[in-house]
């Protein structure tokens, strides 16, 4: 759901721990609820937001229930994310989504797996931003911490 022009690194070095912890992400945000809702709110939020994003000019489909709506990273796409961000608030916090440090502390320990394996890779940021190159993406998806 984000904008694609987020850093790329960014979103691949959480994505891969947010895959591999089999959590789902949620932005930060707007309100927290229990399991059985959060799946519901999620839903309606994605379609009050790919409404606003058609109001604001961006030929947008609804999602499917349990998906998000795809952007194209456009400038014009991601002016309007932004307003409608301000419009209809971020989304609601997933309650199995793994806090930040939790998310920081297993980048961390990737990181220091990829080095132990002879790959010179540097930490991740504090926040949470890692450059690391795509083509070890997988090797840090083996990496993963038990």
């Amino acid at each position: 759901m984000r904008r694609s022009a987020l850093p790329t690194l960014v979103l691949s070095a959480l994505a891969v721990t947010i895959a591999l912890a089999g959590c789902s992400a949620g932005g930060t945000a707007s309100s927290s609820a229990s399991p059985p809702d959060y799946a519901a709110e999620f839903d309606a939020y994605t379609l009050e937001l790919a409404s606003c994003m058609r109001d604001q000019g961006v030929d947008v489909e609804d999602p499917t229930p349990g998906n998000t709506i795809s952007l194209d990273g456009s400038d014009a796409t991601n002016a309007a994310y932004d307003t409608c961000e301000g419009i209809v608030g971020l989304p609601p916090v997933n309650p199995d989504q793994p806090s930040k440090e939790e998310i920081s502390d297993e980048l961390r320990l990737r990181a220091q797996c990829l080095r132990d394996k002879g790959f010179d890779v540097p930490d991740p940021a504090a926040d949470g931003s890692w450059d690391l190159p795509e083509d070890l993406f997988d090797e840090a998806r083996a990496c993963a911490v038990q």
